[in-house]
């Protein structure tokens, strides 16, 4: 996988607030999916490499407290990632940011001169239509992940 660097984009012109807010939130959003990204990659190869270790520590015979301290790693590895839960971060950055960049291209694609009020107002509702959506993705996923863990007695 090759390593991509990013070209920074052309800062707006001082008068167009509405594009400065759109390249802040872009930017937001490239950043956190990035981040996310690599401590979703982070957390993976921590749980599959103290998984493994786990089993190779019991095959070898090693001391009870080397099995138990790497089988122990593994299992906090599986809790960190169920608490912050980077993939659904990543995946939530990721979609937020496809789906504002190309309203942000088209209205920097428009001449200047051409960026008159609807064009900032078709953008600034791009902008928060993402948001909107983000944030009711993350609540329906989370409304899902708390129903299966609020099951009561006797639920089966």
């Amino acid at each position: 996988m090759l390593i991509r660097r990013r070209t920074p984009l052309a800062p707006p012109s001082p008068d167009d607030a509405v594009l400065a807010y759109a390249l802040r939130d872009l930017e937001w959003y490239a950043r956190t999916r990035d981040r996310a990204r690599r401590w979703h990659w982070a957390t993976e190869l921590g749980a599959l490499l103290a998984g493994a270790a786990t089993v190779v520590a019991a095959g070898i015979q090693a001391p009870a407290a080397v099995t138990a301290t790497v089988a122990g790693v593994a299992v906090f590895i599986g809790g960190f990632r169920q608490v912050f839960n980077h993939t659904e971060r990543y995946v939530l950055a990721a979609e937020s940011w496809s789906r504002l960049r190309p309203s942000v291209e088209r209205y920097r694609l428009l001449p200047e001169g051409e960026r008159d009020a609807e064009a900032r107002r078709v953008l600034v509702e791009a902008i928060e239509a993402v948001a909107a959506a983000e944030v009711q993705s993350w609540a329906v996923h989370r409304r899902g992940a708390r129903a299966g863990s609020d099951a009561g007695p006797g639920a089966v």
